[in-house]
């Protein structure tokens, strides 16, 4: 391979072997490449993981450390998945980095899957580049995750517990939950934001079980004000502007205090990456006027978090790309409680067509063609565009290279 786009063809070819959970593939690979694991965060969650990721990464580079991160999916472009200081992996970098993974796999006793093989990449890459922190984001899951093959995290993280991906995970949130809890370690503190009390019941539990601590972060939050900013006074700090906006964010923000003040950090990094962090395509404002945000809220409780956020916009509109997997209905609902829904589809494997939306009653449009004509002529004077992180990565592209340029 000599280019990024041999690259992604590469990787794109195994997406024929779909997901295969379980970590013995990556732990081969591994070994088999020499890689030793360096100081690490581990977070999981139906929603909010990018999000306490992008704080911790802006605390950790304030407090003057080298910080990798590993995340899924991207936004902009594809080599924000494996990112040093906020960097997107260089070109050069990937492709020589993808030839090593591809040429140990050859050899591996089984196939692997796309995102197994990126996330040796990762490690690999990290290996070469010995930073302080690595921050790794859970791609599905948690217990059988190829991310998982961490064995001594310094800390663990579950943001929240939704229900997502039930066909894999299990069919209630409890058994959703244990997959997430199993990034759990013997003696690793787990911060958490859970708010339903089975479900911190349950972590409790196995947190005794496995000896490990557990962290409730939300008494860390004080008060929150709400507006076109969010602004958090945290336990023991003046109030503070977060980088990122949303009711939510103020508890994606108090897991990364908690992991940060665990792992010691000064206040004032703390500070700092709170008022830093940027993470595209999370409450995005690409224009203001009109009025434009991009938000890959993907599911039912990423969408009711949305949808509190923009009552507090002026009159909204709404463009939604809802996946084939998700619960359409109960996302359509609670968006049509801040405006007019218009949905639409796009170039992805697991995109709802146009004709089950018709036959199912959504009002459809072309998605390209209506935003051009809602730009010529805005209905209401905000406009949200939402349902998948991939749909909005589609919207943000165009938007830069076709509008905004």
């Amino acid at each position: 391979m000599l280019t990024r786009q041999d690259v992604l063809g590469w990787l794109n070819g195994q997406l024929r072997f779909g997901i295969k959970p379980g970590l013995e593939r990556v732990a081969w690979m591994l070994e088999a490449l020499g890689i030793e694991e360096l100081p690490s965060v581990h977070v999981a969650g139906t929603n909010g993981k990018g999000s306490t990721v992008a704080f911790l990464r802006a605390m950790g580079m304030a407090q003057g450390l080298r910080v990798g991160t590993f995340i899924s999916p991207y936004i902009i472009q594809f080599e924000e998945r494996i990112m040093l200081n906020g960097e997107p992996i260089r070109e050069e970098d990937l492709v020589r980095i993808a030839n090593r993974v591809r040429d140990c796999a050859a050899s591996s006793p089984e196939t692997l899957t796309e995102f197994e093989l990126l996330t040796v990449m990762a490690w690999l890459y990290f290996h070469e580049q010995q930073p302080d922190l690595v921050i790794w984001e859970v791609g599905l899951g948690g217990r059988l995750d190829s991310t998982n093959v961490l064995k001594r995290p310094l800390a663990t993280v579950v943001t929240s517990i939704g229900h997502d991906h039930q066909g894999i995970l299990g069919d209630t949130l409890e058994e959703i939950a244990m997959e997430k809890f199993g990034i759990m370690k013997s003696g690793v503190p787990m911060f958490h934001s859970l708010t339903d009390e089975r479900l911190i019941d349950l972590l409790v539990r196995k947190g005794k079980d496995m000896n490990a601590p557990i962290r409730d972060v939300t008494p860390l939050v004080m008060a929150i004000e709400d507006g076109i900013e969010t602004v958090v006074t945290y336990e023991g700090m003046s109030a503070v502007t977060l980088g990122l906006t949303g009711h939510h964010q103020a508890y994606n923000g108090a897991c990364a205090v908690a992991v940060a003040r665990q792992l010691e950090w000064s206040e004032k990094a703390i500070r700092i990456g709170l008022k830093r962090a940027q993470h595209p395509g999370r409450y995005e404002l690409v224009s203001t006027e009109p009025r434009i945000i991009l938000d890959g809220a993907h599911n039912p409780e990423g969408i009711a978090a949305l949808v509190e956020q923009l009552k507090l916009e002026q009159d909204v509109t709404v463009l939604a790309a809802i996946l084939e997997d998700k619960d359409r209905v109960a996302m359509v609902n609670s968006l049509q409680e801040v405006g007019h829904v218009h949905e639409t589809t796009f170039d992805f494997p697991r995109a709802r067509m146009k004709g089950r939306l018709v036959e199912d009653g959504a009002d459809y449009v072309e998605w390209k063609e209506w935003l051009l004509d809602w730009l010529e002529k805005p209905q209401t004077s905000t406009l949200v565009v939402t349902g998948s992180l991939y749909f909005i990565s589609e919207v943000r592209a165009y938007w830069t290279k076709t509008i905004y340029l």
